[in-house]
C-alpha cells in the first residue's frame, strides 16, 4: 500500500485528473493508548492545474480507534473531511506530494474531547451515573441539569472516597 499521495505534474491533462485510493494509515504517525490510527486514509480528489496553481478538490476519510473520556471504553471512529480544497504554486515542479496536507485535514478532524456518542454508542457513564447525552438541549446560562433533572455535579456524590 502505497504511503505517499503525489500528484505527477508533468504532461498533466487539460481536463484535470482524478485521483483516487488509499494511504497507509502509518502516515498519521498516531498510535497511543487514547488514539489510534486503525486503517488505511481513503481520497477521492480531484485536480486541476491552471497555468502554474494546482487545485485539489475532494474528500477524505480514515479509520480511527478513539477512548471516551468519560467512561474509558474504546470505540471506532471514522475522521472525514468532505469537499477540502487545497492550492499549490507548481511552477517548474515534475510532480507534487500532498500526503502531509491530506493528513492535516484529517487530523484537524479528530475530536478534542471523544465519547462514545460521537460513534453512536451509549456511554456506560449515562446508565451509570445519570444521562449525559450529547443530544441533550442545552439552555443558555449556567445550568448543570441533565434532562432526568439531576445535576451533572450529583454523579461526583456517588464515586466512593478514601
Amino acid at each position: 500500500m502505497q504511503t505517499q499521495v503525489i500528484i505527477p505534474l508533468e504532461e498533466f491533462p487539460e481536463t484535470g485528473m482524478h485521483l483516487s485510493g488509499d494511504a497507509d494509515g502509518s502516515i498519521f504517525g498516531i498510535d497511543g493508548a487514547d488514539l489510534r490510527s486503525t486503517g488505511p486514509m481513503h481520497y477521492e480528489l480531484q485536480a486541476q492545474l491552471y497555468d502554474t496553481e494546482l487545485l485539489v478538490r475532494g474528500n477524505i476519510s480514515a479509520p480511527f480507534r478513539l477512548r471516551c473520556d468519560r467512561c474509558l471504553r474504546e470505540f471506532d471512529y471514522i475522521a472525514t473531511a468532505e469537499a477540502i480544497t487545497l492550492s499549490y504554486d507548481v511552477k517548474d515542479k515534475p510532480s507534487l506530494d500532498i500526503t502531509e496536507d491530506l493528513r492535516e485535514e484529517l487530523v484537524l478532524e479528530l475530536p478534542s474531547y471523544p465519547k462514545c456518542e460521537i460513534s453512536g454508542l451509549e456511554c456506560e457513564i449515562n446508565s451509570t451515573f445519570g444521562d449525559f447525552r450529547l443530544d441533550k438541549d442545552p439552555e443558555p446560562g449556567v445550568n448543570s441539569a441533565t434532562p432526568s433533572g439531576q445535576s451533572v455535579w450529583d454523579a461526583l456524590d456517588q464515586f466512593p472516597t478514601k
